[in-house]
């Protein structure tokens, strides 16, 4: 693990102020345990969903809370909320308290997100990113109990929370220790790309559709017709969570007892989120079908011109048409004509490159050191041991 060169980043001066909003001295930290929040504080926290700054939808409450109650089994959890003193949510974070930072022993206090969840951001009203991070070290430095440390995983490195919480270890003189940062493919439309880039990526793309369009007339010459049907209506989502169950189950992943349906805490999540989500119109459901028979489908997720990969499953009875591969190529054409500006494909780290989605987004885990300075000093020390073994 290695200190953070805040220096590669930089925010961006548009970004809103938090003076509105509160400062650090004005908030105050409080640990819930998730199943024992009452009403008043569901009310809160869709109220902090409604007006948080976009980048992460996995942290809405429509989509964590589910989370947390099917699958945040560990004793220590607790839901971090920082508040205002009328009670106004500026953010909130689910932590758990873990004995370790990957082998090394390190009492820590860690985000917690379920496996279905591909981003590690809290869940913070716009414009309270900075106030939430003071709040949050704050209540830590005074509050450690054993923990050595706040260890933060899966944060995209350009989020406005990400960028705050680096510039208020600058700002504090906290040592901000760098780990497991990584890429995955997506596509940013604001990005600027040189002309050889470009070029780069438009023949691949063009080598792409030449080696689909034929699988496609292939596929279409053996089963019929190739068309994609989006399930849009709100009497679609039943059928198409049940053939998508089943469709993933009956694959390589039922076989490995990997796939959603072989749980009952993952298929309990999956199927409130996919319900919740459709109502919403942040949830996108597709087919790919061959004469009337299934032989792709796929879910994506939309908020605030972001878009996030879900589920796929294909039929393995149709592997040679690589049927995933053209359902996708479709997702790709109707995320661009819905002008998603960032569409990030959640793919497993340092997934290969891929011409549909020709931009890698970058993240990143950190750990900051909590509590007095003999404290953060015993944890700098074990960070920097930790640093040197790996170099060896």
């Amino acid at each position: 693990m290695k200190l953070f060169d805040e220096t590669l980043l930089v925010a961006s001066p548009d970004a809103p102020s938090t003076a509105t909003l509160a400062t650090a001295s004005d908030l105050r930290v409080t640990l819930h345990r998730p199943a024992s929040l009452c009403q008043s504080a569901r009310r809160h926290w869709a109220n902090l969903t409604a007006s948080a700054a976009p980048g992460n939808i996995f942290a809405a409450d429509w989509f964590m809370e589910p989370a947390l109650r099917h699958c945040g089994h560990e004793r220590s959890l607790r839901l971090a909320v920082v508040e205002n003193a009328a009670g106004l949510w500026l953010g909130a974070l689910p932590l758990t308290l873990e004995p370790q930072i990957g082998r090394w022993p390190a009492p820590t206090w860690q985000g917690w997100h379920a496996a279905n969840q591909f981003i590690g951001t809290p869940l913070i009203r716009a414009g309270g990113e900075k106030a939430f991070w003071q709040a949050l070290l704050a209540h830590f430095d005074r509050h450690p109990g054993l923990a050595l440390a706040l260890y933060i995983d899966t944060l995209p490195l350009t989020d406005p929370a990400s960028l705050a919480l680096i510039g208020l270890c600058a700002e504090q003189g906290r040592a901000l220790h760098g780990h497991h940062t990584f890429t995955r493919p997506a596509r940013i439309a604001t990005r600027p790309v040189s002309d050889a880039t470009a070029d780069a990526n438009n023949s691949d793309v063009k080598k792409l559709n030449k080696r689909l369009d034929g699988l496609e007339r292939k596929l279409a010459q053996a089963h019929g017709p190739v068309a994609l049907v989006l399930h849009q209506q709100s009497e679609a989502c039943e059928p198409w969570l049940a053939a998508f169950l089943a469709l993933e189950r009956a694959g390589w992943k039922g076989r490995a007892d990997s796939a959603i349906g072989c749980h009952k805490a993952t298929t309990g999540l999956f199927r409130e989120v996919i319900r919740e989500g459709h109502k919403r119109h942040a949830v996108r459901l597709a087919s790919l079908i061959a004469d009337e028979r299934i032989v792709a489908m796929t879910s994506w997720l939309v908020a605030d011109g972001h878009g996030y990969g879900f589920k796929m499953a294909f039929d393995e009875a149709f592997r040679s048409f690589a049927p995933g591969r053209l359902l996708m190529r479709r997702v790709a054409a109707l995320a661009k004509d819905e002008a998603i500006t960032l569409f990030d494909t959640c793919a497993v780290p340092d997934a290969p490159g891929d011409p549909l989605w020709p931009d890698r987004r970058a993240f990143g885990s950190f750990a900051i050191g909590i509590g007095g300075r003999a404290r953060k000093a015993a944890f700098n020390r074990l960070m920097a041991m930790q640093t040197a073994w790996h170099r060896l």
